[in-house]
């Protein structure tokens, strides 16, 4: 169950953070406040994704290579989120 949560945080991180890239991109860097509190809310969502992923470690049955792919999903999302920042 940790996994799924952890897949569907993670997933939804990176698209949140894509779609307002390309909104973004689409209005040429003019946009509201909205879309910084939706990042904010994609960087919430992948550290919720990456505590729930390595939660879910602790039990033993399941698929490892799931486990380890939700992990380095929400690991993905927030390497994402720092290069964004970055620039």
């Amino acid at each position: 169950m940790d996994t799924i949560i952890s897949l569907i945080f993670a997933g939804l991180s990176i698209l949140v953070t894509v779609a307002c890239i390309l909104y973004s991109t689409i209005k040429g860097g003019q946009i509201s406040d909205r879309v910084g509190i939706l990042m904010l809310m994609s960087g919430v969502m992948a550290l919720t994704g990456l505590g729930f992923g390595l939660h879910s470690f602790r039990v033993v049955e399941g698929d490892n290579n799931a486990k380890r792919m939700t992990v380095i999903l929400s690991l993905v999302a927030l390497v994402l989120l720092v290069v964004l920042y970055l620039l």
